[in-house]
């Protein structure tokens, strides 16, 4: 009996759709080249690198700013760590495949970063910042939109906003492991959703669909139409509240960060939507070519770098606190802290002209604008100063009870019935010194 030679290439047999599933086309997947997959290798190491370095960069900004956060600051700091892990568990396992760097035959991705931990930790994190972004841009729509019920979003609300997104992500991670879809090896390192096996099996399509409907679908068109809406809105209005209760500085920061805000979800719809059509196209039973999936897979997986450099190149604010980390600027930035906060306190300071004056500490600033010293001294009086020098016990410096201070003294006072502006404060409630920090 003559034996059949060997197939020199992989076969994939790709069920016919909604058709019996004894009916079956075989389709030959030459491999690739040994130089395309350094290439791909490459690519997972560089892209890797740059989103690990670009949202450590993030995560160490909202670090240095945590006695200023507000409570939408989270959702900006969860979306970085959960970018940053995909960087570190989505392409690790490609990379040791590819370039075999403990050269262990395998040892490593067979027996301890295995297939299913892999697309575990992949899908968990990826999961998790999809839902990140759909909660930002519902954010976004409550304080573009929705202006009087902005109160809405607090600490605590945020709080539990996390809490259901992680639960989320776990919940459709963890499914596959529990037998309800699978996982799948499909090369150079990478794990996935088994989509292929939603063809001929209930279980596994109904896992596919439902993670499709609620994990991609419906985010997509939360974010769609909550931008949409704010679209809408500034547009129609020309303002972010139809009320008026923002002031122009605070609807410019608003218009800002929404616009970061549309940019950051324009690139994750791009990044994904070419995935996510071609696993369903799987799922329904048509074949994929192999460089078809490859290159989608990959494009996914890029979604994790885009943020810092939209930050980077949108918000001026993050681009000085980068600036500020660097060791040429870090020296002029110190010096600057230091002069804003040279504060000189004192015992008391007694108005003898206002009987009625409250006591009040003597703060010491750097400049002082003229407008502050007219409650009590026009400008002839600034310029010719009444009575003899003499020396205030009391304050503790030379300076006569009723002469203004000098220019170089730069004393700020209190004084009765003429009103003080106040300053702004890093947790003032006032909503015209809210702002985000990227």
């Amino acid at each position: 009996m003559e034996q059949l030679a060997p197939l020199r290439h992989p076969v994939k047999i790709a069920n016919i759709p909604w058709r019996n599933n004894n009916l079956s086309q075989v389709y030959k997947e030459p491999p690739l080249s040994e130089q395309a997959e350094t290439v791909i290798g490459v690519y997972l190491l560089l892209i890797g690198w740059l989103s690990l370095f670009g949202n450590s960069l993030v995560i160490l900004v909202l670090y240095r700013q945590r006695a200023s956060l507000l409570p939408t600051d989270f959702l900006t700091l969860n979306l970085a760590i959960s970018d940053a892990s995909i960087s570190m568990f989505g392409y690790s396992r490609g990379i040791l495949d590819i370039f075999n760097l403990f050269g262990d035959d395998g040892f490593w991705i067979t027996w301890i970063w295995t297939c299913q931990v892999d697309g575990f930790f992949t899908l968990l994190f990826g999961l998790a910042s999809i839902n990140t972004l759909t909660v930002i841009s519902v954010t976004r729509y409550i304080k573009g939109c929705q202006p009087n019920k902005a109160y809405c979003i607090s600490l605590s609300t945020i709080c539990i906003s996390l809490m259901f997104i992680w639960v989320g992500a776990f919940f459709w991670s963890v499914a596959p492991l529990l037998g309800w879809g699978s996982y799948t090896d499909c090369g150079y390192g990478t794990c996935e959703v088994d989509w292929s096996k939603a063809n001929y099996s209930t279980i596994y399509k109904s896992y596919i669909m439902s993670i499709l409907i609620s994990c991609f679908l419906i985010p997509v068109m939360v974010m769609v139409f909550s931008y949409i809406a704010i679209i809408h809105t500034v547009v129609s209005s020309n303002a972010m509240s139809a009320d008026g209760y923002l002031s122009a500085r605070q609807r410019k920061v608003e218009r800002d960060v929404t616009r970061v805000s549309i940019v950051i979800c324009t690139a994750f719809i791009m990044a994904w939507s070419p995935y996510a059509v071609v696993s369903t196209w799987s799922a329904c039973g048509y074949h994929v070519p192999n460089m078809t999936f490859i290159f989608t897979r990959l494009f996914a997986k890029s979604a994790s770098f885009y943020n810092p450099l939209i930050y980077f190149g949108m918000s001026s604010k993050f681009r000085k606190e980068v600036f500020v980390l660097l060791p040429c600027y870090a020296g002029s930035a110190h010096k600057e802290v230091v002069r804003l906060k040279n504060f000189q306190e004192l015992d008391e300071l007694k108005l003898k002209d206002h009987p009625e004056a409250k006591t009040l500490p003597v703060i010491s600033v750097t400049s002082l604008p003229l407008q502050s010293r007219e409650g009590k001294y026009s400008e002839e009086e600034m310029l010719q100063p009444e009575g003899p020098v003499a020396q205030d016990s009391d304050s503790g410096v030379n300076s006569p009870s009723h002469t203004p201070p000098t220019v170089s003294q730069e004393s700020l006072y209190y004084i009765p019935n003429v009103p003080l502006t106040p300053l702004p404060s890093m947790h003032s409630e006032m909503p015209e010194y809210e702002n985000e920090r990227l």
